[in-house]
Formats: C-alpha cells, structure tokens, sequence
C-alpha cells in the first residue's frame, strides 16, 4: 500500500510518462464524450494535454480527484470542498524528501487576454486544495515531500511560462516562503528522481 492509498480510495500507479486532461469543456461540446480529468499513460488524442515525463522510470502515484469526492465532502457530507484536478506523487522511497505535484488545468480560447487572469485563479485553486489536505486531513507534510504546484494551460505552450502574465519573482517567492511551494507554469514537466521535478525545458 501507497501513502497515499490511505486517505484516498481511487489511486493508480505509473513507471512511464503521466498526462492529464481535463475534458469537461470537451464533453461539453461532443455530447457523446463523457469525460472529466483524465490521467493516462497515453497522450490524449482528441485534447491537449499536461505532461508529465518521466524517462527513468521513477515510480509515481496519481490521485483524481473527481474519482475521490467522498474525501472533499464537509460538515453535513452534503457539501463538496473545491479541489484543483490531481495530486502527483513519487512513490520511490528516498534518502531526500519526496516531491509532491498538485496540478490546475485552464483551457482558454484568447490566450493573451485570458492567461494572467486563469493563472491566479489556479493559484487560488491550489492555494485551497493545498491548505485542506495539508491542515485539516493532514494528508502529506513537509518532513515528507518537497511541494510542488503545477499551473498547466495544455492550449497555450508556446506561452509558457503563464506565470509571466500575472506575477513577478517577488509573487514566486512569496508563495515559497509562506507556503514552502514551488510553482511551474507549464506544459510539460520531466522527473527526474524521485526528489526532483523539473520543467522540461531546464533540462
């Protein structure tokens, strides 16, 4: 059993890339599409898609959020708390911390006009998500993992990085020191081991 098959009842395992999708708007126009998040091994084809590479093969736990909405329900379980897509996690046991990914998808028809505000708010959807596993389920803490929070717009990579539409390095290292987070905001991302998570283009 993972870690993180302890809090959560729908995980999957992985050794080789990782990509999410979210079809929601998609289904929305293709009404034989039945879809939400999605995490494969495979790239989608019918949407773009974030992704996760992983040439080393490091092992990695993925956990949909829609497939665990039991976990987000609160007080009277009639009410949902809003989460960010997935959670991404190494499963390989480290003599370093592991990393940790929690992942916010937008899909924005006018990039230029629409990214810096999509930006922030998927920073407030992972701001949120952050705060209610890590404080009130205590699903993961820092003498564990290293944090990391993924901003993908799967439409838009010639534009990455998204972040430079709406903050400043001042903005970036804010978040780190409040909430010892690094934040990627972009299309692709590679691991490298089980403690190191890049964008690929660092590489």
């Amino acid at each position: 059993m993972t870690d993180m098959e302890q809090f959560f009842s729908k995980t999957r395992q992985h050794t080789g890339d990782v990509y999410v999708a979210d079809y929601t708007q998609y289904s929305k126009d293709h009404p034989t599409c039945m879809k939400g998040v999605e995490i494969s091994d495979e790239k989608p084809d019918e949407i773009e898609s974030l992704a996760f590479l992983n040439p080393n093969n490091v092992p990695v736990v993925s956990v949909n959020f829609e497939e665990n909405e039991q976990f987000f329900r609160t007080g009277d379980n009639k009410q949902v708390h809003s989460s960010c897509e997935c959670m991404l996690v190494s499963a390989q046991c480290s003599a370093r911390k592991r990393w940790l990914a929690l992942v916010e998808l937008k899909y924005c028809k006018s990039a230029d006009r629409n990214i810096a505000s999509n930006f922030e708010d998927a920073i407030a959807q992972l701001k949120t998500t952050f705060i209610y596993l890590k404080d009130t389920k205590n699903v993961f803490s820092q003498d564990e993992y290293r944090y990391f929070w993924v901003v993908s717009m799967p439409e838009h990579s010639e534009k990455a990085p998204f972040s430079a539409f709406a903050w400043s390095q001042d903005d970036a290292l804010r978040y780190q020191d409040l909430y010892k987070v690094t934040i990627y905001s972009d299309n692709q991302v590679e691991i490298w081991t089980s403690s190191v998570l890049k964008p690929k283009k660092d590489r």
